[in-house]
């Protein structure tokens, strides 16, 4: 009897120092190591209503949406809108669609959550992706029948958003107040309108919604109507138009999409140094 008491504390004793230094190491452990995974929750940035069957999808340096790898990372959230993904110390894309909303796409740092994503974690949430329903936007631009020069369109935060730094060199729009409304008000708001300075400035209250603008959801109209979009590389494209492109670097360093009206020999004048 007393053999067996000793060999039962004996394994107790052995049990409880496995125990002890497991405890150990999980407190040693770099905090990158022990986080493998991000997990998101999506909403309607509109409702904050949660969105379930939406779609993200990972795109690792060098693919994208258009030319993505084989077996890439993507996760379907679920009642609660809820997802996730694993983290990888990798540079990504990230691709958000679901039925009924436009689809996004972010960019992130190595083993990061685009930091529109991460200005939104707490608790067990590392981050919150806001999605907008369709229709997509679409803003028009009014300028003078004669004006010829550039179209400067400046982008001005939001309440609650701004440009936060991503590293040295870079910054992200992105909430900088966790009640920052993604309404761009009213809500379900698509369509906008307003008018170019004499001096072809126009100043634009941006969340998201607006921030995100792609070059075919801006029209610029003048007195004769649409004044429609040319290409450079196009020898044809003589007549009076809008040159140039919506550049993210444009964007994020000068805080502005510079665009140009005029013809294409008022526009090579321009762009001579």
């Amino acid at each position: 009897m007393k053999q067996k008491t000793e060999n039962s504390m004996d394994k107790l004793g052995f049990f409880g120092f496995i125990f002890f230094a497991l405890l150990l190491l999980a407190a040693c452990a770099p905090k990158g190591i022990a986080k493998r995974q991000h997990t998101l929750r999506i909403l309607d940035a509109e409702t904050g209503a949660p969105v379930a069957g939406a779609v993200v999808s990972l795109h690792y340096y060098p693919s994208t949406p258009d030319a993505p790898e084989e077996n890439y990372p993507r996760a379907i959230s679920n009642t609660q809108g809820e997802v996730t993904l694993p983290r990888e110390n990798e540079m990504a894309i990230w691709q958000v669609q679901a039925n009924g909303y436009i689809e996004q796409g972010l960019s992130s740092k190595e083993g990061a959550l685009p930091p529109r994503y991460a200005a939104h974690s707490k608790g067990d949430l590392d981050g919150v992706i806001y999605i907008y329903r369709l229709p997509e936007p679409q803003l028009n631009i009014r300028v003078s029948d004669n004006y010829t020069g550039p179209l400067i369109i400046q982008l001005e935060p939001a309440p609650g958003f701004d440009w936060i730094p991503v590293d040295e060199m870079n910054v992200a729009f992105a909430a900088i107040d966790l009640q920052a409304s993604y309404i761009q008000k009213p809500a379900g708001r698509r369509l906008f309108e307003t008018t170019a300075s004499d001096e072809g400035v126009v100043k634009l209250k941006v969340a998201p919604l607006l921030y995100d603008l792609k070059k075919e959801q801006i029209q610029i109209f003048d007195g004769a109507g649409v004044v429609p979009f040319r290409d450079i590389a196009n020898p044809q494209d003589l007549g009076r138009g809008v040159w140039g492109a919506v550049s993210e670097d444009e964007k994020r360093i000068s805080h502005q999409i510079r665009l140009f009206v005029g013809t294409r020999e008022d526009y090579l004048k321009y762009l001579a140094p």
